[in-house]
């Protein structure tokens, strides 16, 4: 029986490794079992030790030296040019992604896509009055911190401090994109922690980024005077999983 399509998940950090620490223990707990995390690493500090039950084949950690003229965009390309994949994935150093992540977005790209997103995710603040209450958030066109597509020797990210992955989604949409639906929200928790490239704003405005959103946020916030009773914030069944397991996994690597 022949292997499955190879899976590179692209890592770009600097001087992170507790935080890292949780995206590699998602990496390692995929389901998919034909995949590599490339990690492309210009800080100062050594991650090797929290890399080390990863096999040499399924790993590549490249070290280069700091250059201020290379921004985000340009390390994330030096990414795509080390991966080995026929399917690209971003994997952010700060998130959580679920163990079914990988499985579920390549089988849309088995099925003819040449990229796909999420256009729900679940949100976790991890400060100020969303400290305890993770929510869902949504982009209509789609997350770009969630793309998996297919290798490509063209599309580029331009060499951004940040919005590079908006600009690289674009790209993407001009090919046979899927836009997966609102029950995949529980595949990935973006974080916010704060020394992310987004302020926290950026984070809460995914739940009224639309006018019936908008609506939603000023009703259960000024009429109701209860935001948490909002919908987003209704944890149940596989997003309640998530969460639990996030919590779980974060409190155990005392990233909190």
């Amino acid at each position: 029986m022949a292997s499955p399509p190879r899976v590179s998940c692209l890592m770009v950090t600097a001087n992170r490794k507790e935080i890292a620490k949780r995206a590699i223990l998602c990496f390692k707990r995929q389901t998919y079992p034909n995949k590599e995390l490339v990690i492309i690493d210009d800080g100062e500090t050594d991650y090797s030790e929290i890399l080390t039950d990863i096999p040499d084949s399924d790993l590549q950690y490249i070290r280069i030296p700091k250059d201020d003229h290379l921004r985000l965009g340009g390390l994330r390309n030096l990414s795509l040019e080390a991966a080995k994949g026929d399917y690209l994935v971003q994997w952010d150093d700060d998130d959580w992604y679920h163990d079914d992540r990988i499985t579920l977005q390549a089988k849309v790209l088995q099925n003819g896509s040449d990229a796909c997103c999420l256009s729900y995710s679940l949100i976790h603040i991890q400060d100020g009055e969303f400290k305890d209450f993770p929510f869902i958030g949504s982009l209509t066109y789609g997350i770009p911190g969630s793309i998996m597509h297919v290798n490509s020797d063209v599309i580029r990210y331009p060499n951004y401090i940040k919005a590079e992955d908006t600009v690289y989604l674009d790209h993407w949409k001009k090919k046979k994109y899927t836009i997966m639906p609102k029950d995949m929200a529980y595949l990935f928790i973006r974080c916010y922690h704060g020394s992310n490239t987004w302020n926290a704003e950026h984070f809460r405005r995914r739940m009224r980024n639309s006018p019936v959103r908008f609506l939603n946020f000023i009703w259960y916030r000024y009429i109701k005077k209860d935001l948490v009773k909002h919908p987003y914030f209704r944890m149940e069944g596989n997003l309640k999983s998530s969460v639990e397991q996030y919590l779980e996994d974060s409190k155990a690597l005392r990233i909190f």
